[in-house]
Formats: structure tokens, C-alpha cells, sequence
């Protein structure tokens, strides 16, 4: 069952989460905590099949938090390892307060290139010349 694909804010875009047995299974890197996707979540990476699943996918982060570290210690195989590896390089992408910085500086350059090309303009066409 799908649960959420990652969008274009990662790497990962089209990569799907979903949902085999009473596993949540990252594609290509093998099963992944509900923990660890609401985190993914919370960085803004995730498209989900509806709000519904959603809301379950963090009432089970939620509620399993002390189970999942036990499961997670219980059944750490080469490919659960190399799955936390793998998130761990998503998790160090921008976080949310960067891109906010981000699209301000960005914001700032564009306003100081308009004002620059304006009076570019105005320079060229004689509008500062004196009489």
C-alpha cells in the first residue's frame, strides 16, 4: 500500500514509502520507523496518498516510540543499516529554516538587480544629465 512519495524538495524525488505487512518500507533501502518518516515529513519532503494516512502514519510514530528503537536494535539486518545510512544524508539536506533564508537572499538580490537595471536605464536615456 502506498503511503507517500518523496517530492521535489529531495534527491529522492519519486522515491515511495510504502506500506508491506507491519512494515513501512522506504523503496530501495528496506524498512524505515514511522518516526523517521514523519521527520521527513516535518523537512517538507514527502507528497502523501491523503491526510488520513497522514495523520495514522504519526499516530504510530507517536505511540511506538520506545517500541520502534527496540525493534529497530532487534532486527538491524545490512540493509536496515544501509536504509539509515541513506537517511541520514537525506536528513542532512537544508532544513526548513534554511530555505527561508534562502528565498530572502534570493528575494534581496532580485530587488537589488531591479533597482540596479532601473537605473541603469535611467542613466542611458539622459534622465540624470544636467541642462
Amino acid at each position: 500500500m502506498l503511503i507517500a512519495t518523496f517530492g521535489p524538495t529531495t534527491a529522492w524525488v519519486g522515491t515511495q514509502i510504502t506500506r508491506e505487512g507491519d512494515a513501512f518500507v522506504l523503496e530501495g533501502y528496506g524498512p524505515v520507523s514511522a518516526d523517521d518518516i514523519m521527520e521527513y515529513d516535518r523537512q517538507g519532503h514527502l507528497v502523501w496518498v491523503n491526510d488520513g494516512t497522514r495523520a495514522w502514519v504519526g499516530s504510530k510514530a507517536k505511540g511506538s516510540q520506545v517500541s520502534s528503537a527496540a525493534a529497530a536494535t532487534a532486527t538491524a539486518t545490512p540493509r536496515t543499516s544501509e536504509a539509515r545510512g541513506a537517511m541520514t544524508g537525506l536528513g542532512s539536506q537544508p532544513s526548513s529554516r534554511k530555505p527561508t533564508y534562502l528565498k530572502r537572499a534570493l528575494l534581496l538580490a532580485i530587488v537589488v538587480l531591479i533597482v540596479a537595471n532601473v537605473v541603469l536605464l535611467l542613466i542611458i536615456s539622459g534622465a540624470f544629465r544636467g541642462s
